[in-house]
């Protein structure tokens, strides 16, 4: 009868398995390394080409930004081990920015009025844009090497962020995995020695009776 323990790979396999996750995560920590060089480089030319007191970074995003990517998580269900799947997501854009949405306090009067007094120029409102490249300007304003940065970010984040997680989570579970086998392996061990020395303790005891049944049998030729 096998158990359970007998259908799972063999501490070889996920050694073997271990080193080929392990050389697909360098390659992709080089790559990431590598492209996030050439952002650096992308966003340093474009604020060297900006006006100035105009300068490209963190210290003038958007007060209303939003997240334009979400994670997904699925279990594999491929190779065993089982581990988590990461991939991104694009999310919808908003069809109003939360600052242009009305508070709830005032009545219909007040919006009524407010509706009659806007122009027809004011109701048309453009829809509003999620592309963080508007935060420091429009379309045509925006620098090529802005451009280029942010279409590599987007690789970065799309392609490169996820699957580097997926794979640092299938090593993960991977060496969780060798843990187990490695104890399996040595409680297994562990039994058939013990099986081994009652083994030798039931043989010792037979050569004992076998000793002293000649013994007997000895000592009863003797007195006949």
């Amino acid at each position: 009868m096998s158990s359970p323990a007998d259908n799972s790979p063999s501490i070889d396999d996920l050694l073997e398995r271990y080193l080929t996750l392990l050389d697909e995560y360098t390659k992709l920590r080089a790559s990431l390394t590598a492209l996030q060089s050439t952002i650096y480089q992308d966003i340093a030319r474009a604020n060297f080409a900006a006006e100035r007191g105009v300068r490209f970074g963190q210290d003038y995003y958007d007060a209303r930004m939003q997240a334009s990517r979400k994670v997904g998580i699925r279990l594999s269900e491929s190779t065993p081990p089982q581990h988590p799947v990461f991939s991104v997501i694009a999310c919808a854009e908003s069809d109003e920015p939360a600052s242009d949405v009305k508070a709830e306090t005032e009545t219909d009067a007040e919006i009524e009025a407010d509706e009659d007094e806007k122009t027809p120029k004011q109701k048309k409102k453009k829809k509003p844009t999620n592309d963080p490249l508007r935060w420091f300007g429009g379309a045509l304003s925006t620098p090529t090497p802005l451009r280029h940065a942010q279409s590599q970010a987007i690789q970065a984040v799309e392609d490169l962020v996820p699957r580097l997680a997926t794979v640092s989570a299938a090593m993960a579970a991977v060496e969780v995995e060798v843990r187990r086998s490695r104890k399996r392996r040595a409680k297994a061990e562990a039994a058939a020695a013990r099986e081994k020395e009652k083994e030798g303790e039931r043989g010792m005891e037979r050569e004992k009776e076998g000793v002293t049944q000649d013994e007997h049998d000895g000592g009863a030729v003797a007195v006949l």
